[in-house]
């Protein structure tokens, strides 16, 4: 019956769920350190998580957040589905297990929703056929990731990343190897630059990256030749962390040069993009990774970047989310550092030194002295209040600058916290939005409240954290996905 047990409408309990993924596994520990025990169970992989292989055959009224977000993942398998699409599919057809179930007996359809501006959305005939093809065989696309050791983390997901979270856009599905909790670390600085790289580059790249790791921070990067391998390679060879972002799918982690640098990661961190594990990269899949690494990062590092290179988007993305951005000077007439002058001269950037006076900038104390301290922040310096209030983040006593709340506890507690307050009318959506993704439309057709008394109704849910939106979706957040209103 539905609601009860494991997957019920409001997903399983972490007990039950973890239970219910070491099952699947047969007991089996994977070599794999992403799969411990110990990681939060929603980045297990896809195939041991929800069973949904029957997706394509079972009636789909009604599914749980469970399969739901299944049937994101098998969706967000498929080349040519992506975030739009992917929030196309859901709003024409109510869920994303619904439109799965339509694509196995040939009744998707190409058109998603009515006609907006005199033109209806359609989705080419390939894109269609491949989720046909998806429908019919989900237990072989998740199979396959799991053959790669990839773990997935959706936005239905209680554990899916904080940070991404201030996005405008964060990808509905994640694609990941290695240890997903690199991705909550309470510190992180970007550090990118040039793919032609100069050996002083290099070694201001490495300088850093070892630099932050010594110090307990986290060092964020593309996984590119140049600038970021030896960020990365310094990273791991000091003990740190490291996190590539990568524009590409896994079976494809950047250049072939640094398929064992990839490897490295996976044991010491995290890779992980937004695209399938068979997808190559194009022109325009970098400036997606791009954003993806700034709002991961606490701060952005630009070592060593020509008039006309990719790190100035990253260093611009960064400008515009708020995050500090600091920049290597470079010698004084050289082509390579070119772009890191201009913003020095044009942006809002300050000069980086080392690892040290970053981090003292940042008002964060060394590792070694800081124990009682779960994480620096930007409150001691001087551009944090525009920073935080750009990225959306929380200060307080327990909660750090540049880290929210971490975990399935703290979203306990604020069930207890923010649910009980909610009004009827808010109560009413939350109940609606805990069932899984809904439109305006839909949620306006469920309650019967007038346009302008939802839209308040579902502004307020935002703002306390339990809704957000992704195109014409709202979904569940916080609390919503592991308790009911």
């Amino acid at each position: 019956m539905l609601g009860v047990g494991a997957f019920g409408p409001l997903g399983p309990t972490p007990g039950a769920r973890r239970h219910v993924v070491r099952e699947a596994r047969g007991g089996v520990t994977p070599a794999n350190p992403a799969n411990r025990s110990d990681r939060p169970a929603s980045c297990a992989p896809a195939e041991a998580r929800d069973g949904v292989a029957g997706a394509s055959r079972a009636a789909p009224e009604q599914s749980g957040l469970a399969e739901e977000r299944q049937a994101w993942i098998v969706l967000a398998t498929v080349d040519g589905v992506g975030e739009r699409t992917l929030a196309g599919l859901v709003a024409a057809h109510g869920s994303a297990r619904r439109a799965l179930w339509l694509a196995g007996r040939g009744r998707l359809g190409r058109v998603l929703g009515e006609a907006t501006g005199g033109r209806r959305a359609v989705i080419p005939a390939a894109t269609v056929a491949g989720i046909e093809r998806a429908a019919r065989e989900p237990g072989a696309r998740l199979s396959a990731l799991a053959a790669r050791s990839v773990w997935t983390l959706t936005l239905l997901d209680p554990d899916y990343p904080r940070r991404l979270l201030t996005l405008l856009s964060p990808p509905p599905v994640l694609f990941g190897q290695g240890d997903a909790r690199a991705l909550e670390a309470p510190r992180a600085v970007a550090v990118v630059g040039t793919r032609r790289a100069s050996p002083g580059g290099r070694w201001q790249a490495a300088r850093a990256g070892a630099g932050f790791a010594a110090r307990g921070v986290t060092v964020v990067s593309g996984l590119a030749l140049g600038i970021d391998g030896a960020a990365h390679a310094a990273a791991l060879e000091a003990g740190g962390e490291t996190i590539a972002a990568i524009g590409s799918g896994h079976a494809h982690p950047g250049p072939a040069a640094h398929r064992g640098l990839a490897e490295r990661i996976r044991q010491g961190g995290a890779v992980i993009g937004e695209l399938p594990p068979e997808a190559h990269a194009s022109r325009g899949t970098y400036p997606r990774r791009n954003r993806l690494i700034v709002a991961l990062a606490d701060a952005v590092v630009v070592v060593e970047a020509p008039a006309r290179s990719g790190a100035l988007i990253t260093a611009h993305l960064a400008l515009e989310q708020g995050v500090p951005l600091f920049v290597v000077p470079g010698s004084d007439g050289s082509e390579r550092s070119a772009g890191c002058r201009a913003l020095l001269d044009e942006a809002s950037a300050w000069p980086f030194g080392d690892a040290t006076s970053l981090c003292d900038a940042m008002g964060w104390r060394a590792a070694a002295d800081d124990a009682s301290q779960t994480a620096g922040g930007r409150a001691s310096w001087s551009c944090a209040a525009a920073s935080q209030a750009a990225r959306g983040r929380e200060d307080g006593n327990h909660v750090a600058v540049g880290q929210a709340p971490g975990g399935r506890a703290d979203w306990r507690r604020a069930a207890t916290e923010i649910l009980p307050e909610l009004g009827a009318a808010e109560r009413e959506v939350a109940r609606l939005l805990a069932r899984g993704p809904a439109t305006m439309d839909e949620l306006l057709a469920a309650t019967g409240a007038a346009p302008g008394e939802l839209a308040a109704t579902l502004t307020l849910l935002q703002l306390r954290g339990v809704a957000r939106t992704l195109g014409p979706l709202y979904l569940p957040a916080g609390p919503l996905l592991l308790d009911g209103p």
